[in-house]
């Protein structure tokens, strides 16, 4: 392989809510960037162990992590363990995140409390509990999952108090980004567009045609997994407060 192609060789990276979806694709491509890649499941153990398989066989070093993202003692108590076992965290991809479709009328108060608590405040837990060590090394990468319209706190039916929160990702992003830009640790947002539930290859969603895509074919877990290594990469040192819109054209 190519330097490029190892560009994250000797990073440890956490990536939560990982044991499939996109999280498990985001994993997997900075595994094969060379990274070693602390793998986060809550309710199923079994894929995250799968997935901390997967990266090994890529010639990294991988392991599986237990805890609920939106609750703060499972966060440092999984931080910890990740420190303990793989020596540090370097990059962090806040990926987990709650979510629920339907009128903000009919969501409850738990409702409310687990989506948001599952969004802006599992990105506040684990990015607090990380900051510590990259503070002392210097060096960080923290990269959260928004979603598209996020950045500019734009409504959208059905998705009241999920867009709320990931609104708040973005502001939150960006306030650490101007009060920690000068240790050398940057913060950003990637936020998808429409990405096809089903998995696909490149040539597939090449191949397929979306017409409410401006490139004619839906999003993938993979666009979404690129563009969350670009920002990890030591060149993506300068852009730090940025919320990326991965979303093909498509503001919907």
């Amino acid at each position: 392989m190519e330097a490029a192609d190892r560009e994250l060789a000797g990073r440890v990276a956490l990536v939560t809510g990982s044991s499939g979806g996109i999280g498990r694709v985001i994993a997997l491509t900075l595994a094969r960037a060379g990274a070693d890649v602390a793998v986060n499941h809550h309710t199923h153990p079994d894929a995250g162990h799968a997935v901390a398989a997967e990266a090994q066989a890529l010639g990294v070093r991988a392991a599986a992590f237990g805890g609920d993202g939106g609750k703060a003692d499972d966060v440092r108590a999984m931080v910890a363990a990740v420190e303990e076992r793989l020596g540090r965290i370097d990059i962090l991809v806040n990926n987990v995140g709650e979510f629920a479709f339907k009128p903000t009328a009919r969501h409850t108060d738990a409702d409310f409390e687990r989506i948001i608590g599952g969004t802006v405040g599992a990105m506040f837990y684990a990015t607090m509990a990380v900051l510590p060590g990259m503070r002392k090394r210097r060096w960080g990468r923290v990269i959260s999952i928004g979603a598209s319209g996020a950045e500019h706190a734009l409504g959208s039916r059905n998705e009241g108090p999920h867009l709320a929160g990931k609104s708040a990702v973005v502001s939150l992003t960006r306030s650490l980004a101007l009060e920690e830009g000068r240790r050398g640790i940057t913060f950003n947002v990637v936020c998808p567009g429409i990405i096809n539930d089903r998995r696909l290859t490149r040539q597939e969603a090449q191949g397929m045609r979306d017409p409410a895509s401006p490139v004619g074919r839906p999003g993938t877990s993979e666009d979404i997994a690129d563009a969350v290594r670009f920002l990890a990469r030591p060149a993506s040192s300068f852009i730090n407060g940025a919320a990326l819109e991965v979303t093909g054209g498509w503001y919907g």
